[in-house]
């Protein structure tokens, strides 16, 4: 599986500022292996993606997360960073 982060907005929206990240999850060490997979499973995803807390602030960063499995067709979501726990935030930052 293949997770696809990428942001946009942010402070000012700076450019540069923002993440681009592919991470190959089946190569990763069996702990953070888990730890992904559980933080960005789809039906958690989707949940996130449809809260969209009432706050439009400009400045907001909006993550578009792209999940590519071996036997599924690619899922797409849009998930504004208030709407992301604190840990998960971490766990993108570490990956």
């Amino acid at each position: 599986m293949i997770i696809e982060i990428t942001s946009s907005g942010g402070f000012a929206g700076i450019p540069g500022a923002g993440i681009d990240k592919q991470i190959n999850v089946d190569i990763q060490a069996a702990a953070m292996k888990e730890r992904i997979c559980a933080a960005f499973e789809p039906a958690v995803l989707k949940k996130m993606s449809a809260k969209r807390t009432k706050y439009r602030g400009a400045d907001l960063v909006t993550y578009r997360i792209t999940i590519v499995g071996e036997n599924t067709d690619k899922l797409v979501f849009e998930v504004r960073e208030d709407d992301i726990p604190p840990e998960m935030l971490d766990l993108i930052d570490e990956m």
